[in-house]
């Protein structure tokens, strides 16, 4: 016999469920909307013409409508995390005695995924006792009655199920999520340093998610190399946009702020996102960047580039353990899958470092992009005067700059693309501390006594080849060509205050590694320090000297300029140059005197 008062609740619960209001039930069925009120309100039943159409908009079977049961299937979807595909009426018509006994896959689900993730069958059914939540997953056999207590949706946000894998092969990372979820990320980076991957997996991975929020269970699936982020304040999970990613609050960079090596400062403010503890000085005196001094006869500015004679990155990344790959020059029919490889990296949390992002070839970061990577966000050493310039522009235009710079995480675009990319990769185990020491003792040996490479001088000759260019009076004759006079002048001012800044680095790094040693060792390293110390001492007041002193007398309207504009400062600096040089020769025999000491021989 059918229940009236029983089939009106489960018609207004249904409507419910659906999301239509009585006038929208209604109206899908051509019927008035008092006829749904007497429905549901047990006043009469729908007639027998419209219980088809009635069963097929509130997706259930007619005999679910009318007989008497205690348990009923509410909603069901078969999904594999990406698509979802209702199955409702299907699997509430396997209901039989007050139970659902199904084994998942597509044929008994009654629908079919044609992808490679992890499927599974969610199902929200009520009972006697309740409305309830669960799933299964692909070929395992779900059993649910009018007993069966499942998920509620009682809690905000709750996560119930993690898999890492594909449809053939997974297994459960719930333990790890929840770690993970002590932390509170913003983001998820599906990547095989979160999720270690399957030895035996040469196929893509996906990290599959089930979770319970105040509407129900949910299940997302995110393929490795990509991004999940949380959203509506943490109870929901979502696929980040892949069009931009921006990596927020790496710190900016700039001259005079005590790390004047482009490329160890643009390695500082990615490591320091990262997580990673060195400070500056410790980069450059793990590279060895900290002892580099090059020179070039045409007095480039590029020869205060760090990697422009001499290989500082491998014995860098050496000491750090991490990975490390350069892309170079790339033809432009290269670009598309190293574009790709930066927005990757960029959608792991991990910056990647360039040269000649903005205004000229220096070393920078590039911090995200935008428009499908068509556009890359960056820091470089040249965004100060971006900024300095943007405080003079009127109200509208700086607004305007201000609302994008905000959306773009506080970073500018870059204006080109980059001849030198180099990708920070995964992290093994680090030597210790006295084999670091040893490599950077070692780098600064091979370093000073390596030859010229593409006409750049390294070490020895680099001072030599500075002292001579020094002394070469006609190349600073302003009548000759003032415009290249102006040029070697900041040039030469520009190297100078990398002597200076590689040298203090390389003083503080290696007192800090003092206590390594044995006695003999710790003397010999203090005074490498110490003579690192007196180069950066001098060369800086030096410096600060030739910067203030003028020229010539401004009462004979002689025209002045800065730096070593008089042969007696260039003599005074030639000066300079040759006590540096016999400093770090020096510093050359004392290093293989420490690197000769027993506890050097195979350091742990």
């Amino acid at each position: 016999m059918i229940d009236l008062e029983k089939t009106g609740k489960r018609i207004a619960l249904l409507r419910r469920e659906r999301g239509f209001t009585g006038e929208e039930l209604a109206e899908r069925l051509h019927v008035s909307p008092q006829a749904i009120s007497k429905w549901e309100n047990a006043r009469c039943l729908p007639e027998t013409a419209i219980l088809p159409a009635l069963a097929g908009a509130l997706e259930c079977s007619i005999d679910s409508l009318l007989l008497p049961r205690e348990f009923f299937v509410l909603e069901a979807v078969y999904t594999d995390g990406q698509t979802h595909i209702p199955v409702t009426h299907f699997i509430d018509n396997m209901v039989r005695d007050n139970a659902l006994n199904i084994y998942v896959n597509s044929a008994f689900t009654g629908a079919s995924l044609e992808s490679d993730r992890l499927k599974m069958l969610i199902v929200k059914y009520q009972t006697p006792e309740g409305i309830y939540f669960t799933y299964a997953l692909q070929n395992e056999n779900l059993l649910i009655n009018k007993e069966s207590i499942g998920h509620t949706a009682d809690k905000p946000f709750q996560l119930i199920g993690a898999y890492y894998g594909n449809g053939r092969s997974y297994s459960s990372v719930l333990q790890k999520m929840n770690h993970y979820e002590y932390f509170k990320w913003d983001r998820i980076a599906v990547n095989h340093e979160n999720f270690p991957s399957n030895t035996a997996s040469d196929e893509t991975e996906y990290l599959t998610l089930v979770y319970l929020n105040a509407e129900g269970i949910h299940a997302i699936s995110c393929a490795e190399d990509h991004v999940l982020c949380y959203g509506d304040h943490r109870t929901r999970l979502l696929p980040e946009d892949q069009s931009r990613c921006v990596l927020k609050d790496i710190i900016p960079l700039a001259w005079g702020e005590g790390m004047d090596c482009p490329w160890a400062g643009a390695l500082y403010a990615a490591l320091r996102f990262m997580g990673e503890p060195y400070t500056y000085h410790q980069i450059m005196g793990m590279s060895g960047a900290c002892y580099r001094i090059c020179f070039t006869d045409v007095w480039d500015y590029s020869c205060t580039d760090a990697l422009v004679a001499f290989d500082y990155a491998t014995p860098f990344f050496k000491n750090l353990g991490y990975s490390f790959r350069v892309a170079e020059r790339l033809e432009k029919q290269d670009r598309q899958a190293e574009r790709a490889a930066i927005m990757k990296d960029i959608r792991n949390g991990r910056p990647v470092l360039a040269i000649n992002l903005r205004v000229a070839p220096e070393w920078g970061v590039i911090t995200g992009y935008t428009d499908n990577g068509s556009r890359f966000l960056c820091r470089t050493y040249f965004d100060r005067e971006v900024f300095a310039a943007l405080e003079q522009e009127d109200s509208q235009n700086r607004e305007e700059r201000r609302i994008v710079f905000e959306e773009n995480g506080g970073y500018l675009y870059g204006d080109f693309w980059p001849f030198l990319i180099m990708h920070i990769g995964e992290k093994g185990a680090a030597p210790s501390p006295l084999s670091a020491l040893k490599t950077s003792l070692d780098t600064l040996i091979r370093s000073f006594h390596a030859k010229a490479r593409d006409c750049y001088h390294q070490g020895r000759e680099a001072y030599k080849a500075w002292i001579k260019g020094l002394e070469k009076e006609s190349d600073f004759l302003m009548e000759n060509d003032e415009e290249a006079v102006r040029r070697r002048l900041d040039v030469n001012d520009n190297m100078l205050c990398n002597l200076i800044d590689a040298r203090s680095a390389a003083a503080a790094w290696l007192h800090e590694n003092i206590p390594l040693l044995s006695e003999t060792g710790m003397e010999y390293l203090t005074k490498i320090a110490d003579n690192c110390q007196v180069i950066s001492d001098a060369t800086a007041a030096f410096r600060q000297l030739a910067n203030y002193l003028p020229a010539g007398d401004a009462a004979d309207h002689t025209i002045t300029f800065s730096g070593v504009s008089t042969p007696e400062l260039r003599a005074r600096q030639a000066g300079i140059l040759e006590d540096a040089l016999a400093l770090d020769e020096e510093n050359c025999r004392l290093a293989e005197w420490i690197l000769a000491l027993p506890e050097m021989q195979n350091p742990v």
